[in-house]
């Protein structure tokens, strides 16, 4: 058709085109940096692999950044990685911190919040024994916990730590 009508020429290298192309290439690294680039079920399963393969740190990193960046369900599973993160990092008192950080979330994963109840036991038991008895309280509250297996556990946890209690 010529002199007809033709459309707008648009791609990288038209004026418009260009502005929206990498406009569009480099919103996702300036609102969020490399990670926000990445989709959400990318993230979760990059994230996944870290505390697989033991990568502790760098798995406490990611689940960060998810937390900062997430809301609902996904927040919550978030705060827990990061929570179990510090633990197999050895970092009891950060750890213990965290759990409590994540069920001051009222998660709505039973399963998940039983295990960081019990994991907040094996901790302040740990701690406890290690002279830190500021910490008797979450064992001594876990006895009345909802959870039969924390119950169990704590009562499990108070019992080996002797005279001392």
């Amino acid at each position: 058709m010529r002199g007809g009508w033709r459309a707008p020429a648009f791609g990288p290298r038209s004026c418009a085109g260009s502005r929206i192309f990498w406009l569009a290439l480099a919103l996702p690294l300036v609102l969020g940096g490399p990670a926000a680039a990445q989709s959400d079920p990318d993230r979760l399963r990059a994230a996944k692999e870290l505390v697989f393969d033991k990568k502790h740190a760098e798995a406490r990193e990611a689940w960060e950044q998810i937390l900062a960046s997430s809301s609902g369900a996904q927040a919550e599973t978030a705060a827990y990685w990061v929570a179990r993160c510090s633990e197999s990092l050895g970092e009891s008192e950060r750890a213990l911190r965290e759990y409590a950080q994540f069920l001051d979330r009222r998660p709505t994963d039973r399963a998940l919040a039983e295990e960081a109840r019990t994991s907040r036991v094996g901790l302040a038991a740990k701690l406890v024994k290690a002279g830190q008895r500021q910490h008797l309280a979450v064992l001594t509250g876990a006895l009345t916990d909802p959870g039969k297996t924390v119950r169990y556990y704590a009562a499990l946890q108070l019992s080996g730590l002797g005279k001392e209690v």
